[in-house]
């Protein structure tokens, strides 16, 4: 019943059969690097991101957990989604860069898994690889968003990202590139 309830917010993702995909995730990640804005470059086709472009999240701290803020305009409408909390807490201490986040606010539907798996911390350039897998019964939901401080990232280096996340059984095929350039708005 839960499954049948979210299934039109998750619907576009990538399913796949067996279990979620084994993928090391950065070992680097330092959770206070991590603040600041990101731009959009990648993220795999989703309902609640049908539309969008310009895509923005600014991480900061508050009261010991990430407050992730997400901007984007659809229709050509600034939208600002409420803000998602991210406690700061992970899974295990060996691994910072797992996350257990609360996407629905609803207090029935699980946390789901968010795990860091590449990350260059770069304040100019950097760059990050999010990703979201939930088993289900006999396969898994797939969600995988690429996020630069640029715009813009060069075509070789997010090749090389795509070539990496494929190499680790991560279906990149079902991606989209939202429009992210000079005609998105400033930011605040």
């Amino acid at each position: 019943a839960v499954l049948a309830l979210s299934a039109p917010a998750v619907q576009g993702q990538v399913y796949g059969w067996g279990r979620c995909p084994n993928v090391p995730v950065a070992t680097n990640f330092q959770v206070d690097r991590w603040v600041g804005t990101w731009f959009e470059i990648a993220r795999t086709q989703n309902k609640m991101e049908e539309n969008m472009d310009c895509g923005t999240d600014t991480m900061k701290m508050e009261e010991g957990n990430v407050l992730k803020r997400c901007r984007f305009i659809r229709d050509g409408i600034a939208i600002e989604l409420d803000p998602l909390r991210i406690p700061n807490t992970v899974a295990s201490p060996e691994e910072p860069a797992k996350f257990s986040v609360p996407y629905f606010s609803s207090s029935f539907l699980p946390d789901l898994p968010f795990w860091i798996l590449e990350v260059d911390h770069d304040p100019q350039t950097g760059y990050y690889v999010g990703f979201t897998c939930r088993d289900i019964r006999v396969g898994n939901m797939q969600l995988l968003w690429v996020m630069s401080r640029e715009r813009q990232m060069d075509k070789g280096r997010l090749n090389g990202i795509l070539g990496r996340l494929e190499g680790h059984g991560i279906d990149t095929s079902k991606l989209e590139y939202p429009r992210q350039d000079d005609t998105c708005p400033a930011l605040p």
